[in-house]
């Protein structure tokens, strides 16, 4: 289903522009641009932390290799998002290989688990290109990345898809400094999480109106993290 299908599910638009509303509210704060570098460092490790958790790793194990490779993922999306626009496939190749660098055989990091995986993603990049000119929002876009592409790849396929996540919202201009702390969101709802993710990818308009859903309080959680952050 088309992005901008997606866009115009029932409740969509509204979760949307609640979401967009509750993190603008933060982002522009004075404050918050005037902390912009630190609350972006912290909101890295904490995001990290909550990703790795997401995988079932132990945060609190700094030498745990899931944990170590979603810093890198994480810490990766300003930079990663400078790409995203020109070459997609590439960004979500390098943000696999600093996920699973500790995990997995160097030949296969950087690849989709599967030729299916891999026409997935060549049809996702392809209407998020689309999706843009259409200007789906944002947080449309982000949702459904996150969810193909953690499915896309393997280990550590949700670090990923949260990673891509953030470098979208970075890209459109949403979070441009990278501030937000949306695997916060994620893990608030951890019992669902990995049901309602892999739903989307084998569901309908149900499944992907409950997902993109989901996301949006995610990123209203985020933002709200993200104060916690601005205010010390």
């Amino acid at each position: 289903m088309p992005l901008t299908d997606i866009a115009a599910l029932p409740g969509i638009a509204h979760a949307a522009a609640s979401a967009r509303d509750a993190v603008d509210v933060v982002l522009r704060q004075p404050s918050a641009r005037r902390q912009a570098a630190v609350v972006a460092a912290t909101s890295v490790v904490r995001g990290a932390s909550a990703s790795a958790r997401l995988e079932g790793a132990e945060p609190d194990r700094t030498d745990d290799p899931l944990v170590l490779g979603a810093l890198r993922a994480t810490g990766a999306a300003v930079e990663m998002a400078g790409l995203w626009a020109r070459a997609p496939l590439q960004v979500l190749a390098r943000l696999h290989l600093l996920a699973a660098a500790d995990l997995a055989d160097r030949d296969t990091v950087g690849r989709p688990v599967d030729a299916e995986a891999a026409r997935r993603l060549t049809g996702l990049v392809r209407d998020v290109g689309t999706s843009v000119a259409s200007e789906v929002p944002a947080m449309v876009v982000a949702a459904v990345v996150h969810a193909e592409v953690a499915e896309a790849f393997a280990p550590a396929g949700g670090v990923v898809g949260r990673a891509a996540e953030r470098v979208v919202l970075v890209s459109t201009g949403l979070d441009p400094s990278a501030m937000l702390v949306p695997e916060v969101g994620h893990l608030a709802e951890q019992e669902r999480y990995p049901l309602d993710r892999r739903a989307f990818a084998g569901g309908g308009p149900l499944a992907w109106g409950r997902w993109v859903e989901r996301c949006c309080r995610a990123y209203t959680r985020g933002a709200e993290e993200t104060a916690a952050i601005v205010s010390g």
